[in-house]
């Protein structure tokens, strides 16, 4: 019994991490309702007459772990789940100054955007538009950022003929040199195992990564071969990255209007939307960025087609950028970047329109009941 009130503590203290999980396909036997349970003060009461009647705890334990310590945010998305047809302008050009490239959401809502145009980054906690704050940085032209659970910022760093990966510290006092690159980043981002990645897309069309647990690790090239090409195992200025908790990396392969799937140490891709795709419908024009949702779906921004897409179990659809570029509250102009928050909000670096949009989750439900099944 002991065990169980330990599970259930484990899982309490989870609530405002996991408030956005609305469905697990399980199978059999048992059913409830999440929603529900999620929304009640007497889950916990809920949870101990469950488990305790129907489900192995290490079952249900498993199903929440899995989200456990990633400083991003993947949601679970029904598959009937829509977004509003109108985005809201979260941040303008007379805050984060011309041309945004990337934006980072953490698990605590806070919202990190780069000022290319004056050296720094605002911080929006908890997704407060009204009530930003700057972090000076060091370096002009910064492309993209990455923020830690600990707080850390990394961002590309570019100062005559330097290019690095900086970090800063959580406490804002002080910079580190992470890694020498070739060229600047065009993207970050750090992997379940600590390795950085680097996407390099100016003149070596890589992908390179370095492990942040060992200061003599080298620097390994993951993805690409150093030139330009459209096979499977070249890239053509990638953008975008996203590694998977398998460690599998996704690449927006810009030049080559398509996103590339490499598993885990392979260096021959899988094409899995765009161009040379065998299954996918979608034609892209100049994927600038790619993220994943907890099942795995892909959202993409579709940059000269200046939408953001995305797949589910029924295949791909337009999410917002749907009819042609401008800038009412239902288009874009040259997208380059995606987030999402806890709640399944997307948030988009619009560049061309130098704003940042929030596009509101609006339908998130699924069948009412999930089942459990007995192992």
């Amino acid at each position: 019994m002991l065990a169980l009130f330990e599970k259930i503590s484990f899982i309490s203290t989870q609530k405002k991490q996991f408030s956005r999980v609305r469905s697990i396909d399980l199978t059999e036997n048992f059913i409830f309702d999440l929603c529900d349970l999620f929304t009640h003060s007497d889950f916990i009461q809920f949870f101990i007459m469950i488990l305790a009647s129907y489900v192995n705890i290490w079952l249900l334990s498993m199903v929440f772990d899995q989200f456990e310590g990633l400083p991003y945010n993947q949601p679970i998305f029904c598959p009937n789940a829509s977004w509003s047809e109108n985005a809201t302008t979260f941040a303008s050009r007379d805050t984060i100054g011309a041309d945004p490239w990337d934006i980072f959401v953490t698990t605590n809502n806070n919202v990190y955007v780069p000022n290319r145009s004056n050296k720094f980054i605002i911080v929006w906690p908890e997704a407060n538009s009204t009530s930003p704050r700057n972090i000076s940085l060091n370096s002009f032209y910064i492309r993209t950022i990455f923020v830690t659970e600990e707080n850390y910022i990394y961002f590309n760093y570019q100062s005559g003929s330097t290019n690095e990966i900086q970090r800063l510290s959580s406490n804002l006092s002080h910079f580190d040199s992470i890694m020498q690159t070739y060229e600047n980043c065009y993207d970050i981002f750090i992997d379940i195992n600590n390795y950085i990645y680097c996407s390099l897309p100016d003149y070596y069309h890589q992908v390179i990564r370095k492990s942040l647990n060992n200061s003599f690790n080298q620097v390994k090239i993951v993805a690409g071969t150093g030139v330009s090409g459209s096979t499977s195992f070249m890239l053509n200025g990638p953008n975008g990255i996203f590694i998977d908790t398998d460690l599998d990396l996704y690449v927006a392969d810009h030049f080559n209007n398509r996103i590339q799937l490499f598993p885990f140490d392979q260096s021959d891709g899988i094409t899995v939307a765009g161009t040379g795709s065998s299954s996918s419908t979608i034609n892209l024009n100049r994927p600038t960025a790619v993220i994943l949702d907890a099942n795995k779906f892909v959202f993409i921004v579709d940059y000269l087609n200046y939408r953001i897409v995305g797949s589910g179990p029924n295949g791909f659809r337009c999410l917002v950028g749907c009819n042609g570029s401008g800038s009412t509250a239902n288009q874009l102009y040259n997208p380059r970047a995606i987030s999402f928050d806890t709640y399944g909000n997307i948030f988009i670096a619009d560049g061309g329109n130098n704003r940042i949009q929030k596009l509101a989750l609006m339908t998130n439900s699924c069948s009412k009941f999930i089942k459990l099944k007995n192992i």
